[in-house]
């Protein structure tokens, strides 16, 4: 018997929970809202400077830097929502002891550890950020054909799961390290390095940001959108994007086997 529709299932019952849960404070969810909408028109704004006395940055234009912003807080809306929250017990539950309850359950304890809880308030960013994705791509003057929007959707899925290795990779040295709540600052760092295309860094910066891989955040989603993407990058995102996930299990079953448990 297949287990994923069920484990899908009882995710999809945790999250109405939080839905229910939060929509009892309405007034904390609009002013959220209000809130991200000022932060990213103030991005929107504040970008337009480089662009004050030339027309393009490193290749980019103002309408199409335009769009890695978008797709930058749309990710990190995503990652706000629904890994940050999880990220954030997770030092707690290994002190507490109350990962044994997790560990015990008739469920994959990966996806249940990571995926469990949802913050509502951010789960309109990144609707907000693709928002301003579509404003700079009509912006740009570009036409988006089939083939570049199905590759931005394949790009854009193999965002979101880097986004989730590196979740569960944080959470797994909380496991080794138990002090650690910092780690979550990490998983801002590593997002907010993609705000604007990794090409408007200088060397070695941008090699870093390249090899990282930050650039398959925002960089080369947009540049598959705008129809401007090195062909080669449509299979090595899909490797790159399998190999973290791969990476990031066999961490996370490992940091369990170091896990004396609420009795040591």
């Amino acid at each position: 018997m297949n287990p994923w529709p069920r484990q899908a299932r009882i995710l999809g019952i945790c999250w109405r929970a939080a839905v229910t849960g939060e929509m009892e404070y309405r007034f904390n969810f609009l002013a959220n809202f209000a809130l991200s909408m000022f932060w990213m028109l103030w991005a929107a704004a504040g970008a337009s400077v480089y662009f004050r006395f030339t027309g393009t940055v490193a290749g980019w234009t103002q309408p199409e830097v335009l769009v890695v912003i978008g797709l930058f807080f749309a990710l990190n809306g995503l990652r706000q929502a629904l890994l940050q929250p999880n990220l954030e017990r997770m030092t707690e539950y290994v002190r507490r002891g109350t990962l044994d309850f997790l560990l015990t359950k008739p469920f994959d304890a990966q996806l249940l550890v990571s995926l469990r809880h949802l913050k509502v308030n951010n789960l309109l960013d990144p609707m907000l950020g693709l928002a301003l994705t579509v404003v700079g791509v009509a912006l740009s003057g570009r036409g988006v054909s089939a083939a570049a929007l199905a590759s931005f959707l394949l790009l854009l899925a193999c965002a979101v799961l880097l986004m989730y290795a590196l979740s569960v990779v944080l959470m797994a040295l909380a496991v080794v390290l138990v002090a650690g709540e910092e780690l979550g600052r990490v998983s801002f760092a590593f997002v907010e390095l993609s705000r604007f295309p990794v090409e408007m860094y200088r060397n070695p910066a941008q090699a870093v940001l390249t090899v990282v891989p930050v650039a398959f955040l925002t960089t080369y989603p947009a540049a598959a959108l705008l129809g401007r993407l090195d062909a080669y990058l449509l299979l090595l995102a899909p490797a790159v994007a399998a190999g973290a996930v791969l990476l990031a299990t066999l961490l996370w079953r490992r940091s369990l086997r170091s896990y004396a448990g609420a009795s040591a």
